[in-house]
């Protein structure tokens, strides 16, 4: 089951990181624009299964683009895409150091 209310507000956060930044960069507002339905979803409490993580726009904009220059968007969009795609698996959180 989805934890709708961490979704909720990893989906406000990256949005208000997205709409402070989007002004001043394209690549921001590119981003911004291809995560905005599934933005709403989350915040809405539509998103009630898990999303594969191929589905989530965005990845390319720090990989090949040039989002890394901003680690506070970066990590929040880490956030939102690891939890809208079900949380984080028992791997990553060995990986992690967590189990």
């Amino acid at each position: 089951m989805m934890d709708q209310l961490r979704l909720q507000a990893l989906a406000a956060e990256l949005e208000q990181l997205l709409a402070r930044l989007a002004p001043a960069d394209g690549e921001v507002a590119g981003l911004r624009s291809a995560l905005a339905p599934l933005l709403a979803q989350a915040a809405a409490g539509a998103l009630t299964a898990p999303v594969a993580w191929g589905d989530i726009p965005g990845g390319p904009y720090f990989t090949e683009g040039g989002l890394r220059r901003y680690p506070e968007l970066e990590q929040a969009f880490a956030r939102f895409r690891i939890a809208a795609t079900g949380g984080e698996s028992a791997a990553l959180r060995k990986l992690r150091g967590e189990i």
